[in-house]
């Protein structure tokens, strides 16, 4: 499983049930976990796609 399907599965769980505060706050922390991962991974895919521009204008 994706942590995009991931973090949809635990949103839509917090909408369906109702959870005790403590764990509520520990299924919302695991979904800004899995936020942080997507966007690092976006970040450095990023990177890379800046570093081969970089390497082709050196040709």
């Amino acid at each position: 499983m994706e942590h995009k399907e991931a973090a949809d599965v635990l949103i839509k769980m917090l909408d369906k049930y109702k959870f005790p505060t403590e764990e509520k706050e520990a299924v919302l922390a695991a979904v800004g976990v899995l936020a942080w991962t997507l966007l690092s991974k976006a970040r450095m895919k990023s990177l890379k796609a800046k570093r081969g521009q970089k390497n082709e204008w050196k040709k």
